[in-house]
């Protein structure tokens, strides 16, 4: 049978959508929704001994010892500590943004293709061979969305490690994913960092990623002083 796991997107969506929808909803809702999401990415799915973030738990929020349970998507686990930094504005609590800052660099640091360059789309955290056959491709969502923390990281806490990586995914992604011939992204690269597919969009490749990744970042630049 199928093992019973639940799985880290709904909590990680759930940081950022509570914000985004804050003003329909009563402030009693926020309040607990934030508090149980942020409980269930920061507490549950975050394994404080590898400093990773797991895609799958028990539903008791256990390690599960499977392909699955070991499953690490690091693209993941570094856009979800963007929602947290921005969860830590809202509730005044900079402790929060200093964990996501660490959760960010422990990422990117086992995360990284040290031959290639540029970020793993799924690893193992035992280190064992991933599942998944497109494990070793380079994503645009992946590098967009560590931009995005990386910066924001920067900002609230002034880490200077969260500059030196901006400035090594930055050079890795504008000098792969964009066409310059055509215009917009190219989504996917094989672990050289060469176009995998030529295709722009499909099935999980839509106008949303690099929009909201130009404007997050440029929106944080524009703060630093």
């Amino acid at each position: 049978g199928t093992r019973t796991l639940k799985g880290f997107s709904l909590p990680m969506i759930i940081c950022n959508l509570s914000l985004e929808i804050e003003h329909l909803l009563s402030t009693d809702l926020v309040e607990k929704t934030i508090w149980e999401a942020l409980n269930e990415v920061m507490e549950v799915f975050y394994q404080p001994d590898s400093g990773l973030i797991l895609e799958n738990v028990t539903p008791e929020g256990k390690f599960s010892d499977s392909f699955e349970g070991r499953l690490l998507n690091p693209g993941h686990a570094i856009e979800a500590m963007w929602f947290i930094m921005d969860l830590s504005v809202r509730l005044n609590r900079p402790e929060l943004a200093e964990k996501a800052v660490k959760i960010v660099l422990d990422t990117l640091n086992y995360g990284w293709d040290s031959q290639y360059g540029g970020i793993f789309y799924f690893l193992d955290v035992k280190g064992y061979p991933p599942q998944q056959l497109e494990w070793d491709q380079k994503l645009w969502w992946v590098h967009i969305e560590t931009l995005i923390s990386l910066i924001k990281g920067y900002t609230l806490t002034g880490n200077e490690e969260c500059l030196q990586w901006f400035r090594k995914v930055h050079d890795y992604t504008w000098s792969r994913f964009p066409d310059p011939g055509n215009g917009e992204w190219f989504g996917y690269l094989n672990r050289r960092g060469e176009v995998l597919l030529q295709l722009k969009g499909g099935k999980w490749k839509g106008c949303f990623h690099v929009p909201r990744g130009l404007l997050q970042v440029w929106k944080t630049l524009g703060t630093i002083q």
